[in-house]
């Protein structure tokens, strides 16, 4: 491993679920331990209830305010909050602002299925054109739930 500066706007640039994603460093260039990315969502970017079974995801929250949902607990997050969700806990989020920016820890992301949920990021989302947020429009959610699969996530769908 070796040091590794980037700043507000380096990275990878992905347009995933109507937000914009920047990779800060994979699990490659962590030795497979961890990955962090930032976020810049708005409320069309408000995923699924979900699950992750093969890694922990951690938020710290930068800016805005989100509603945060682990295993049916809400917790009202700001800039500052720092929340993990273990592997197997169902979760989801909605923000609450215009905007929100946060950055996203995967533990371990390495064995997980596909490389876990920053791959998931890339696998479902597109190249980022501009470092904007991308036009919103609703996913295809049977082509995200497969995607996600691939990737060690379980969308939670209605009963």
């Amino acid at each position: 491993m070796k040091t590794l500066v980037r700043h507000r706007d380096e990275g990878e640039a992905t347009w995933f679920l109507n937000s914009l994603v920047t990779s800060k460093v994979t699990a490659e260039e962590t030795a497979g331990t961890y990955g962090i990315s930032e976020h810049l969502l708005t409320a069309a970017s408000d995923p699924p209830p979900h699950v992750h079974t093969d890694e922990e995801e951690a938020f710290y929250l930068l800016e805005g305010e989100v509603r945060l949902e682990v295993d049916g607990v809400v917790a009202h997050c700001r800039p500052g909050s720092f929340a993990l969700v273990p592997r197997g806990a169902v979760h989801r989020f909605s923000i609450l602002t215009d905007t929100a920016r946060m950055l996203v820890i995967a533990s371990s992301p390495t064995p997980a299925p596909g490389g876990g949920v920053q791959r998931f990021f890339v696998a479902a989302g597109e190249p980022a054109s501009d470092r904007v947020l991308p036009e919103a429009s609703a996913p295809d959610p049977v082509a995200l739930t497969n995607v996600a699969a691939a990737h060690g996530i379980a969308i939670i769908t209605p009963a």
